[in-house]
């Protein structure tokens, strides 16, 4: 029987121990991601204890809790506009004044 909580890649991978030792950031996530889908999501004052742990039991601290003030994934900068682009921009208005005389939408008298 299937366990609902956790995914067969992730269970691959939290049982690998290898793989988990060398990936600590990824063997956290699936971690976390297992216990929220069983409705224990960690709350703050749990990250913080199982980062000290973390840190007491290598030595180094590696895990990452990352909180983001704005958006986590912005826009990507608008492109520069190429020398194309510019001269279509120049010539929009001498296009639409010629539009307007062919229409005969501007100028002239009104009946």
């Amino acid at each position: 029987m299937p366990n609902k909580y956790v995914l067969p890649e992730e269970a691959a991978f939290l049982t690998n121990p290898e793989a988990a030792a060398a990936d600590r950031i990824t063997r956290q996530d699936f971690w976390l991601l297992a216990k929220q889908r069983q409705g224990h999501p960690i709350t703050h004052e749990a990250g913080n204890r199982l980062h000290d742990l973390e840190a007491r039991i290598s030595g180094r601290p590696t895990l990452v809790h990352v909180i983001t003030d704005g958006d986590p994934e912005p826009e990507p900068p608008t492109p520069a506009m190429t020398e194309v682009e510019a001269g279509r921009q120049r010539a929009l208005p001498a296009i639409h004044a010629a539009v307007a005389r062919k229409l005969h939408l501007g100028g002239g008298e009104a009946a």
